[in-house]
């Protein structure tokens, strides 16, 4: 779905992308993990058509880039670090405006605004200014609009920033939901718990270029295998707190997934025998040996790369 052959983006004598190559697969959660500085925001500005670049090839859909940005630009959506709405109006407001700029109209116009709006939460909030959102809020907004032409690609850059924990969690929950619609998500941050949260697929950029392209499965997986982690099919807290209770070793990282520090047969048995017993399903078991962030800072502090 999006092919870059070695692209390439120098601002005056510094370079911000150097030979860049990267491909995405439809329907895939792509995280875009890098420091502040490492070219993330300018790749996502390049492949929006915002700012050009000096060298490469880009294919979206099977087309260039180059020649093709209209029509492309008509079936993805860019959520900009930035909020990019009307302070002085409303949420409905917002959302119709901006739907109007696309001349999205009729019954296309109603089913787009029930989309953003439910999929964001957005209905107890739509007769207030938008000035007056809380910073979550306001993100969840910035979303809605994103969706309204419906896209086949969501970029996301650094969604988070700002917001309080609850929220945060809030918003990758939404967009993990993007994967049931076959949406393609390439999504930018330099939290790496978030991108191991939520991706299918990451890359590591660093200094302008990928250092680092694979499934996250098997970037936690390099190695040697350690821990275990069990992704669960939304669990009851009030279930979950009772096998924590009987196995203090487990490690809860989020509300669906669990972290067993040792794979020792006993222990993994017994944890799944009382997942059993409370009726807790099991989406997918993961053995690691480290987080990205430290496989991200043994990548960069010894200077490893892809071929």
């Amino acid at each position: 779905m999006i092919r870059i052959h070695n692209l390439s983006k120098s601002y005056g004598e510094t370079p911000a992308l150097r030979h860049l190559n990267m491909e995405i697969g439809r329907g895939c959660i792509f995280g875009l993990l890098g420091p502040n500085g490492a070219g993330k925001t300018t790749l996502l500005s390049i492949i929006n058509g915002l700012t050009g670049f000096q060298e490469g090839e880009i294919e979206i859909f099977g087309l260039s880039l180059a020649g093709n940005i209209r029509q492309i630009r008509s079936r993805c959506a860019f959520i900009p670090q930035a909020l990019a709405f009307y302070d002085n109006l409303t949420v409905i407001e917002n959302l119709r405006f901006f739907a109007g700029i696309q001349s999205i109209r009729g019954a296309a116009l109603e089913q787009s605004l029930d989309h953003a709006i439910s999929v964001n939460r957005l209905q107890h909030l739509l007769d207030r200014k938008s000035a007056t959102l809380s910073g979550g809020e306001k993100r969840r907004l910035n979303i809605g609009i994103g969706l309204l032409n419906n896209p086949e690609i969501l970029y996301f850059d650094e969604p988070t920033i700002g917001i309080d924990p609850e929220s945060r969690n809030d918003i990758l929950t939404t967009i993990r939901s993007f994967r049931e619609e076959n949406k393609t998500v390439i999504y930018s941050s330099h939290y790496m718990e978030e991108i191991e949260k939520i991706c299918d697929e990451v890359a590591i950029i660093h200094h302008g270029r990928i250092i680092r392209q694979d499934s996250l499965q098997d970037m936690l997986q390099q190695g040697g295998r350690r821990s275990v982690i069990i992704e669960l099919y939304h669990p009851d807290p009030a279930r979950l707190s009772r096998i924590t209770g009987i196995m203090p070793e487990l490690r809860l990282l989020d509300e669906e997934r669990l972290m067993l520090p040792s794979q020792d047969s006993a222990g993994i048995a017994k944890l799944l025998t009382l997942l059993e017993e409370e009726q807790i399903g099991i989406r997918q078991i993961r053995y690691r040996a480290r987080t990205l962030e430290s496989l991200f800072i043994n990548l960069t502090s010894h200077g490893e790369a892809d071929a």
